[in-house]
């Protein structure tokens, strides 16, 4: 046995942590003298510090080494996961603001207010130039944002925010001039901002709008009816623009996908499992999964059978649906159990 100074010495730590640890009730020394109150350690204690310091530098705190049990590794596991998720997240913004060299100056600018854009806006057309546009001369337009709406302080609203002379759609800055109450906002291509063009909406009214205005809310108050051929467990294979696009020879969406897999079950739950470990809990009836993706949503959902494998596809309706009114994917799932 060694006394407490040799045996703080041998884990290079302080004597005042080793009485610290015995407070907290993780390590007693083997033997304490009577009469000199002097502790002695032994193998067992050695194991036992070896082990505290070990939690310690997995990330355990002193109070989580107290109550630990075989749970604790599972919610630490999910901890680190979801940090790590965080991480993962503030860096893809970190290179997005980067990327954008002098242009992420705009986007944390303070947001000034343009009294004579507030309200809705509707799309007209696309043009290459303001001048195409007076002449007719439109771009066969893919823009799902048919409806603009501005709101009050830069209100954002799906991907869409602004302040005074700027748009941002999805973070990146887009520049707008109103002219003769029609707007034109000035699109660059993520590829080269040096190829644009020019998206013209028209104004329609200057309500003072919220988001509860203008989003689509699907009635969810609906009967439930049980489907024996959608119960089981579904593993997502693809994601595609159109439902009638799926390939079973031919993957268009590259791993990994927001949803891992389904698990229906009988009494209408289904677990929605997401490749980063989250899972939540949604409803089903017949033909549709309720809140699949975004709050009051119906995703329809279709069962097909090819080459002797079952099949789901699904509507993901995300806020380009809530908000823009379009569903623009689909998720493909394969009946495994």
């Amino acid at each position: 046995m060694i006394k407490i100074g040799e045996f703080a010495k041998l884990f290079g730590v302080s004597i005042k942590t080793i009485r610290f640890y015995e407070e907290k009730g993780i390590l007693f020394p083997t033997y304490v003298d009577l009469y000199s109150g002097y502790r002695y350690y032994d193998e067992e204690n050695i194991i036992q510090m070896s082990r505290i310091l070990f939690l310690k530098d997995l990330g355990f705190s002193i109070k989580e080494i107290m109550n630990i049990d075989e749970n604790s590794y599972n919610e630490k596991i999910s901890e680190y996961e979801n940090k790590i998720m965080t991480l993962y997240k503030n860096i893809d913004t970190l290179k997005s603001l980067s990327n954008m060299k002098e242009r992420r100056i705009d986007i944390m600018k303070t947001f000034i207010n343009d009294e004579n854009v507030i309200g809705k806006w509707e799309l007209v057309g696309s043009c290459k130039t303001k001048e195409d546009f007076y002449n007719s001369i439109f771009l066969e337009d893919d823009s799902i944002i048919n409806e603009l709406y501005l709101m009050e302080n830069g209100t954002e609203y799906w991907v869409i925010s602004w302040t005074k002379g700027t748009i941002f759609i999805c973070d990146v800055p887009c520049p707008y001039e109103v002219k003769d109450n029609l707007m034109f906002v000035k699109i660059a291509s993520p590829i080269d901002e040096n190829d644009y063009k020019y998206s013209v909406y028209k104004k329609i009214d200057s309500k003072r709008y919220v988001p509860e205005d203008f989003m689509i809310i699907d009635d969810t108050n609906i009967d439930f009816i049980s489907d024996d051929n959608a119960i089981g467990i579904w593993k997502s294979i693809d994601l595609v623009h159109n439902k009638n696009a799926f390939n079973l020879n031919k993957k268009i969406t590259r791993d990994p996908l927001l949803v891992d897999k389904l698990i229906v079950s009988p009494d209408f739950d289904v677990i929605v499992c997401l490749n980063s470990g989250k899972s939540k809990s949604v409803k089903y009836t017949k033909d549709y999964i309720i809140n699949l993706c975004m709050p009051n949503t119906l995703s329809k959902y279709d069962i097909v059978h090819i080459n002797s494998k079952t099949f789901m596809i699904v509507e993901w309706k995300s806020g380009d649906y809530v908000y823009g009114g379009q569903i623009n994917c689909y998720y493909v799932f394969e009946k495994i159990n």
